[in-house]
């Protein structure tokens, strides 16, 4: 049975939440993580950079992202450019603007217009052009909200791995949840949880997405079960929300100097994209994956 849907008061309140956030920030400080292999095969990864490599430490995580063949920063400044372009068409209620600005978003966070999931969200935001300021203004207050009802999300909202990207740009309170962030945080929930010797709280229960290609991103082993996200607009929701307040609660007990800035939660956020990059199967688990 799903746990009901909490405030964020009672819900960062919740012991295994609590328990795991300060593990988080202690992750975030520099705690090692389990050893986590990559063996990157995205295409755009400019030719100096690594491609097989094990990370102990979430802030290593962060110190790999690329995107679109950018590295963090790079893909910072395009990220600002991207928010203030949405703010303005949002403050002004301008729908032309916005759906520049959602298109923009939409083509910078899927990796460009030959994407299904680029061209599916794009459709459906340009069939909704006159009503896009209400829809994602709508969208936004209940994202944001310390209380939220999510229950639109099932009906006139929109949440998937596309726009959460483009809520999570237009708002800096939020955090992109797409396939890879989710089985990131699944990861190291499983790993807090066989740490702390419990069974898997239906609170940090984080769903995860499978990706384009054949790459695992299922955090589930035989102990510890996640679910998909599915298209599940509601439970999509709920799990960005929940996921935004976590990251931010565990970034202000931490004081690793990598979060010393403006976007920690960004840089998390970033992190995260990474160890969710793919998920290590039995077959390509090292010896110490399998928990410190």
């Amino acid at each position: 049975m799903q746990a009901p849907f909490q405030d964020k008061q009672s819900y960062l309140a919740d012991p295994a939440v609590a328990a795991f956030s300060q593990r988080l920030a202690r992750w975030f400080g520099g705690e090692a993580i389990a050893a986590h292999p990559f063996r990157l095969r995205d295409k755009t990864l400019p030719e100096d950079a690594p491609r097989e490599f094990t990370v102990t430490r979430l802030e290593e995580c962060f110190g790999h992202y690329h995107w679109n063949g950018l590295d963090y920063e790079e893909n910072a400044r395009a990220r600002h450019a991207l928010r203030a372009a949405l703010s303005s068409a949002l403050a002004k209620g301008d729908a032309d603007a916005l759906l520049a600005a959602v298109d923009a978003a939409l083509r910078w966070s899927t990796g460009g217009k030959g994407i299904k999931l680029y061209s599916l969200n794009a459709e459906w935001a340009e069939a909704n052009r006159a009503q896009l300021p209400r829809l994602l203004g709508d969208a936004l207050a209940v994202l944001e909200s310390d209380t939220p009802d999510v229950t639109a999300f099932n009906e006139t909202l929109r949440m998937n791995v596309g726009f959460t990207k483009v809520y999570a740009l237009a708002s800096r309170r939020l955090t992109m949840y797409d396939g890879r962030v989710g089985a990131a945080l699944g990861l190291l929930a499983r790993q807090h949880c066989w740490r702390a010797r419990i069974d898997l709280p239906e609170l940090l229960g984080f769903p995860w997405a499978p990706g384009a290609s054949s790459m695992n991103r299922n955090p589930s082993d035989e102990r510890y079960h996640f679910r998909q996200l599915s298209n599940r607009g509601a439970f999509h929701a709920e799990w960005m929300i929940r996921a935004s307040w976590l990251i931010r609660d565990a970034v202000a007990k931490c004081d690793a100097s990598w979060l010393a800035h403006d976007d920690a939660a960004d840089r998390v956020e970033a992190a995260l994209f990474m160890l969710g990059y793919e998920i290590p199967t039995d077959e390509r688990r090292t010896p110490a994956f399998h928990y410190l």
